[in-house]
């Protein structure tokens, strides 16, 4: 069994895509880092990738790690958003992985922080193909269930909103992640004692502002839906 990281990165301090890159390795064996912003992010069209100094910071903090590295830097930003650019990172990782495999999604500003050693040993075991780590936040102290960590099943797909997770089923797409006002997931593998710290209330005034442009125009646009998947 294998374990990959999938790994969102856009215009990150070099500090933290090091930190981020290192504490995946507390669980990976191979890391997908994929570049760029969202279309709808601001600046997106003058900027469609960050500095090659950032993906050098992911690639060498992958090595001293002793983890493989892929490294995906486009030309033009996610014309399909967050949809399309989580949905990639699945469908790159297709060629790597199999079936018994493992896939954790992660972001640039989210470390894990606490990985027990008998984690691979529970994702091995399971027969359950999606499993929730403990998310936490160190500014607020708020803690809950967060599902990132799913099976590398062929057809596995972001569809209709950024944390809708789907995979192929017999009746139709089953949901892993969903929105529990409209879809019924599956029930998830609880590793619990793996922590996640999210840091996106530590970004910087700057970046924090640039998000709060971003999901208004999503909001606007209605980009992120919510339907029931049939």
């Amino acid at each position: 069994m294998k374990v990959v990281g999938l790994l969102s990165w856009y215009e990150e301090p070099a500090s933290w895509l090091a930190e981020c890159v290192a504490s995946a390795a507390k669980l990976c064996d191979h890391l997908i880092a994929v570049d760029g912003p969202y279309a709808l992010f601001p600046g997106s069209t003058r900027r469609p990738a960050s500095g090659s100094e950032q993906a050098d910071t992911i690639a060498r903090t992958a090595a001293g790690a002793g983890i493989g590295c892929t490294i995906h830097v486009p030309r033009q930003p996610w014309w399909g958003g967050e949809v399309a650019k989580r949905d990639f990172m699945f469908r790159l990782a297709a060629p790597l992985t199999d079936a018994r495999d493992w896939l954790l999604r992660i972001d640039a500003d989210e470390v894990l922080t606490t990985v027990p050693a008998d984690s691979r040993e529970q994702l091995d075991a399971t027969r359950l193909d999606v499993a929730e780590v403990t998310i936490w936040d160190r500014q607020d102290g708020s803690q809950h269930p967060f599902r990132c960590l799913f099976r590398a099943l062929p057809g596995l797909a972001i569809e209709q909103a950024h944390y809708v997770v789907t995979a192929p089923g017999a009746a139709g797409r089953r949901v892993l992640v969903g929105n529990s006002a409209v879809h019924v997931p599956e029930p998830a593998q609880a590793l619990w004692d793996v922590r996640l710290e999210h840091r996106t209330r530590q970004r910087s005034l700057e970046r924090q502002q640039l998000k709060r442009e971003y999901y208004a125009k999503v909001a606007d646009l209605g980009t992120e839906q919510t339907a029931a998947i049939t």
